[in-house]
């Protein structure tokens, strides 16, 4: 484990927020490459990410900041230290969602859903990525366990071995950046060149992301404290179901009127 990436001074930086950043940059940058695809305004689209990125740092605090208000309230320093305390992933997302969505209704240039279907496969690239700061850290590690792939961390006693959840998160990460990346291909491939009318990927980026996360996170050392936003997302995915079903009956709507032969339809 490389906990401590370098430091500058007296000051250690933290291999989990350069890793962590690295893989944020680069799923930013990827999702501005593909704003084009779904018409996009380079410049409008930009503004909007920028905002989206501030509210995906906001929500990544501020659930480290619930969960340990008592430790901040007592030290305030806290809140200025930026090696104390963690990001946490669930809060990224829902921030970055709602400042975003905010932006878009408000400015009427960028088509929040479109955006979205944009940044949901990068989104995956930043989770398989980032979820190795976490294994290079230590964090969010599993439960003690003697399964074959289960790896001794620095912390626990020689003879502890622990479920790598962290290498599991980012392996399925990447698992379902090829997934959706081969279906995003499909669509475009079905639909001539031109993605769906509807989103299609979030809706299903999002189911596979709650059950990628109620499974893994059932192996954490603290899956407890997990279990209430875990339900959450257990409960989100009837609606993400129904709604890719309804992206989907768009979509092949569009395929059979592209099909139709000018002059035949019965009146």
């Amino acid at each position: 484990m490389f906990p401590v990436l370098f430091r500058i001074g007296n000051i250690p930086i933290d291999t989990y927020y350069v890793v962590w950043f690295a893989a944020l940059s680069l799923a930013l940058r990827w999702t501005i490459g593909r704003m084009a695809l779904y018409g996009i305004d380079d410049g409008e689209g930009r503004r909007v990410i920028a905002w989206g990125f501030l509210g995906m740092l906001l929500g990544a605090s501020s659930v480290d900041y619930i969960w340990n208000f008592s430790d901040y309230w007592n030290n305030p320093s806290l809140i200025f230290d930026v090696n104390a305390g963690g990001l946490s992933e669930k809060g990224a997302i829902l921030g970055a969602i709602a400042v975003t969505l905010v932006i878009c209704r408000r400015s009427g240039g960028v088509s929040f859903f479109a955006l979205c279907e944009a940044a949901i496969i990068p989104a995956f690239s930043a989770i398989a990525l980032g979820r190795m700061g976490c294994f290079l850290a230590g964090c969010c590690a599993g439960v003690e366990s003697a399964f074959p792939l289960a790896l001794h961390f620095p912390y626990d006693a020689p003879s502890v071995t622990r479920h790598a959840t962290q290498i599991y998160y980012s392996l399925s990460a990447a698992l379902i950046l090829s997934a959706l990346i081969f279906i995003e291909k499909w669509f475009i491939r079905r639909g001539q060149g031109h993605p769906p009318p509807r989103p299609v990927l979030m809706p299903l980026g999002l189911i596979f992301y709650s059950i990628m996360r109620i499974a893994v996170d059932s192996l954490r050392a603290n899956s407890e404290e997990l279990l209430s936003s875990n339900i959450a997302l257990a409960l989100m995915i009837p609606l993400e179901a129904a709604w890719f079903l309804t992206s989907w009956n768009a979509f092949r709507r569009r395929l059979q009127g592209h099909a139709r032969v000018p002059g035949t339809d019965i009146p």
